[in-house]
């Protein structure tokens, strides 16, 4: 896996745990539900979604 691979893949990461935190604070904070289900649905899409597609067209390019 390339440098530029892992560090897409860290930040994906990364902003999925913030947009987790973010929707338990708001749903903590009583914000409305469809704000903190969008952001439970963005955690959702960048710790599984977007991680997953990466380590799969990665995988493909290399063989």
């Amino acid at each position: 896996m390339s440098t530029t691979a892992m560090i897409w893949m860290f930040l994906c990461i990364l902003i999925g745990f913030v947009c987790m935190v973010t929707a338990a604070g708001g749903h903590r904070a009583g914000w409305r539900q469809p704000v903190w289900i969008s952001w439970t649905v963005a955690a959702f899409l960048f710790l599984t979604v977007i991680p997953v597609a990466l380590a799969l067209t990665i995988g493909l390019r290399h063989g």
